[in-house]
Order: structure tokens, then sequence, then C-alpha cells
């Protein structure tokens, strides 16, 4: 697991990354593909599958520690 950090905006219908920075650079997510949570014991954590149109993550998002990471990058083309 990776750390980076996300810039996301939290509503009322749920979490959703809108910018990574990821080493020194940024990349904007144009797509939330797929977003789902666990829980870990007591704590909710989130998974997001995003992409830039040439990159793709999977993101985890920790509710307690409020901590970004990457589980997984790939390339698309």
């Amino acid at each position: 697991m990776e750390p980076v950090d996300v810039i996301a905006t939290f509503t009322k219908d749920g979490i959703f990354p809108r910018v990574i920075k990821w080493g020194q650079r940024r990349y904007r997510i144009l797509q939330v593909n797929l977003a789902h949570s666990i829980k870990d014991g007591a704590v909710r954590v989130y998974f997001f599958s995003v992409s830039d149109g040439a990159n793709a993550w999977k993101l985890g998002f920790n509710t307690e520690t409020l901590k970004w990471w990457v589980e997984d990058f790939y390339t698309v083309n």
C-alpha cells in the first residue's frame, strides 16, 4: 500500500475522489468506475476504482485515520 494525497468531495450521497497527488504528479479523476466499503473491525474502509482516461487506480480510504493509499495501479492503454 502506497500513501497518496487525494482531493475528494464528501456529500450526503457519498465520497467522490477528484484529484490524486501521487509522487510529484497530479491526476484529475475523470471516472469513478466502482466504489464499495468494508468493515475492518469497527473501522469502515472505502475502496474506489478510478481512472483519468490513461491510468487506473484502486484507492483505499480509512475513515478512522483519514488516510488514502493506492491498492493497485495500471495503465489503461
